[in-house]
């Protein structure tokens, strides 16, 4: 894999024009257009009103990082609509660009520094008017100009014709875009090997891919300030956070009273889906406000039943990237990634929840000899005792579930809480082979 470093020095900073004759070496025309800036992932925490909140839970970081932050440029989606506030009219699209490594633009560059990625841009002022029916800005004038952002990230890189796919996506207005998109769907073949392990990275991601992503925000400009806006001096509209389309789940090794070469612990751990694809975009993106939590599953495809779609093996995290210290633990920590899908009973049957954790456990007989004992635990109830997961597995959520005894059954400890948002650093962030 080969990472894309975008530091912010001066030969990085191309302060290109916007003329008519459309040459980058010509500063001539730089009246012409208007210049911007955003970041396109924020380094601050997204806000939550979920469940997890509800318990006094805090969002945490991710733990591998390349694979759950990374964001191929070679397939980002940058849609860019504008609208004069105010007016009834819809947001239509005036700039879009879907592969930064294959583009002749002089317009738009990213530049970066301490974790945070910025993206310039410049939009001719003649293209702008045409997008606002007609109406031409000036220094003078008193309208608020709402420029809309929408970020797809790492939808495509496996697909076949990649270009043709977002070539398709060919809607004028931010809500015939989302329209179009809300029909992509990515399969976790695509980011899962089967035959990987025992580390998480050699089950997801193995291609070089990542998570799907999906971001959106409308930032309200002055006129004026958009009118006398120079690349020197580019109005900065703000950060939009990126929301993962998968769910993370997490299994912890906390058994007690272990033997001294670790026995007994958890060997492997499966996880029983009734999904093998996820939606791209989340329920009600038309809506969708940056920097909310979910509290709704867009899930793919209809399994009324539960029916298994998909069994998917969680690989151990490395001791320097997880959020469970081993002083918390006794074990490793399992972790893997799958779609959104209902928490209920397969079959309408209370005995079969869906979907489930195969946990194997790796134990020492009195003998000395070892034996591989497996449990099958719902994510509906074990045991007799109902587990506060909900009613559906949610994207950009982590469900943890630590197994602190055994015997006959286990003894167990469930949690959610929600993703921070992406944070996009030097070595992971920006990517493409």
């Amino acid at each position: 894999m080969r990472d894309i470093y975008l530091f912010l020095l001066p030969a990085l900073l191309l302060l290109t024009a916007c003329s008519a004759s459309d040459d980058p070496a010509d500063f001539s025309g730089m009246g012409d257009c208007v210049s911007l800036s955003f970041n396109m992932v924020a380094n601050t925490p997204i806000t939550a009103s979920s469940r997890a909140d509800d318990q006094g839970h805090k969002e945490i970081d991710s733990e591998f990082r390349n694979f759950e932050d990374g964001v191929d440029i070679g397939d980002l989606g940058i849609f860019i609509f504008a609208k004069i506030a105010g007016t009834t009219s819809e947001e239509k699209l005036i700039y879009k660009l879907t592969n930064l490594l294959d583009y002749d633009d002089g317009r738009i560059s990213i530049v970066g520094n301490g974790g945070n990625y910025f993206v310039n841009l410049m939009i001719r002022k003649d293209d702008l008017k045409d997008v606002l029916g007609g109406y031409e800005i000036s220094a003078q004038g008193q309208s608020i100009i709402t420029f809309r952002i929408l970020l797809v990230a790492n939808c495509g890189s496996v697909s076949a014709n990649p270009t043709a796919m977002w070539n398709a996506v060919n809607g004028q207005t931010f809500s015939a875009v989302l329209s179009q998109l809300s029909d992509w769907n990515f399969a976790m073949s695509d980011i899962y090997t089967a035959d990987g392990g025992p580390g998480v990275d050699a089950f997801y991601g193995t291609n070089d891919s990542h998570i799907p992503m999906f971001g959106t925000d409308a930032f309200a400009v002055t006129e004026a300030g958009l009118y006398l806006s120079r690349p020197e001096d580019r109005v900065y509209l703000g950060d939009i956070n990126l929301l993962r389309s998968l769910a993370k789940i997490r299994v912890v090794d906390n058994i007690k009273n272990k033997d001294a070469e670790g026995y007994p612990r958890i060997a492997a751990v499966e996880f029983l889906s009734s999904q093998s694809e996820c939606k791209v975009l989340p329920a009600g993106a038309l809506n969708y406000e940056d920097g909310q939590q979910v509290h709704s599953p867009n899930i793919f495809g209809e399994n009324p039943n539960l029916t298994l779609d998909g069994t998917y093996s969680l690989g151990t995290m490395p001791d320097a990237w997880s959020q469970t210290p081993s002083s918390q633990r006794t074990g490793d920590v399992y972790v893997g990634f799958v779609p959104e899908q209902k928490i209920g009973y397969a079959n309408n049957n209370a005995d079969e929840g869906m979907p489930v954790f195969h946990i194997t456990i790796a134990n020492r007989k009195a003998d000395g000899s070892l034996e591989n004992l497996d449990f099958y635990v719902p994510m509906t109830s074990y045991n007799g005792v109902n587990f506060s997961f909900g009613q559906n597995i949610l994207r950009n959520h982590i469900y943890t579930l630590s197994v602190n005894d055994f015997g006959a059954t286990l003894n167990l400890q469930v949690d959610v809480v929600p993703y921070r948002s992406c944070v996009l650093e030097p070595f992971f962030g920006l990517e493409r082979d």
